[in-house]
């Protein structure tokens, strides 16, 4: 089953423009990742927001892409904040942990794997 990531961030005042050059390469590293799937931003309504989804054929490609990306994803904290995060699938250790105890991250686990912890 494939995990599906959805985040919204807000850039900084007056760092917007570093933002978008950094959520740029972001997506231009993953488009070359076997892993991944889908990697899309989107300009939210709110000035300021974005958001992204991300796709991966599960969660060990996303870890991946994580490891692969580390140092562009300090770049992109170091300007932005994180406002809300979704993830919907199955999640690694890696994952578990980083969304414990996170404020704005929700974890939505599949049904069937749901119905099969009764």
């Amino acid at each position: 089953m494939t995990l599906v990531v959805q985040c919204e961030f807000r850039a900084r005042a007056g760092s917007e423009a570093e933002f978008l050059r950094v959520a740029r390469a972001l997506a231009a590293a993953a488009a070359t990742e076997p892993g991944t799937l889908r990697y899309q931003w989107f300009v939210t309504q709110k000035p300021g927001h974005y958001s992204i989804i991300e796709e991966y054929v599960d969660a060990d490609a996303a870890e991946a892409h994580n490891h692969h990306v580390d140092s562009l994803l300090r770049e992109l904290f170091a300007v932005a904040d994180l406002v809300s995060a979704s993830l919907y699938g199955e999640l690694n250790q890696y994952l578990r942990a980083w969304t414990s105890g996170r404020e704005g991250v929700a974890v939505h686990t599949p049904l069937t794997s749901a119905l099969e912890g009764r």
